[in-house]
């Protein structure tokens, strides 16, 4: 299958985003005190690592997302799954970025948490552009 080259680019940003976030969410949820000292945040107490497993598992969940839509944008050719992935995705990103920021803003996360909601604001940010500039549109 042939792709332009700003497809065959936004496909390789797919696997990047979908391996980092189906990593770091099967590192949450396995060994979550060795994952936080990754991310240099404070570990938590055990009866927390629960939530951050649960985090982890949700952190997982979205990285296959972008790996099933770039498996079905290989198989079928059509572009169409990449635009509901990086406008779905773009949305929780936003969702994530934001909740983090007010929770380090309150003190409720310290702010070793910054990772997430930078790389989060960033992703959705280019994403939005990429949908809404009309980069996948099949012409030049």
């Amino acid at each position: 299958m042939s792709f332009k080259s700003k497809h065959r680019g936004l496909l390789w940003f797919c696997a990047l985003a979908g391996l980092m976030d189906a990593s770091s969410g099967s590192l949450l949820m396995l060994a979550p005190e060795f994952t936080l000292k990754l991310m240099w945040v404070p570990a938590v107490a055990v009866e927390a690592q629960v939530f951050v497993r649960f985090i982890g598992a949700f952190v997982f969940s979205v990285g296959c997302l972008y790996l099933g839509a770039l498996s079905s944008v290989l198989m079928t050719g059509q572009l169409t799954f990449l635009r509901v992935l990086l406008l779905a995705t773009a949305w929780v990103r936003t969702v994530i970025c934001v909740s983090t920021s007010l929770m380090m803003y309150t003190g409720a996360l310290p702010l070793e948490w910054i990772s997430v909601p930078l790389s989060d604001g960033s992703l959705a940010l280019f994403q939005a552009w990429v949908v809404f500039s009309g980069w996948l549109s099949d012409e030049d």
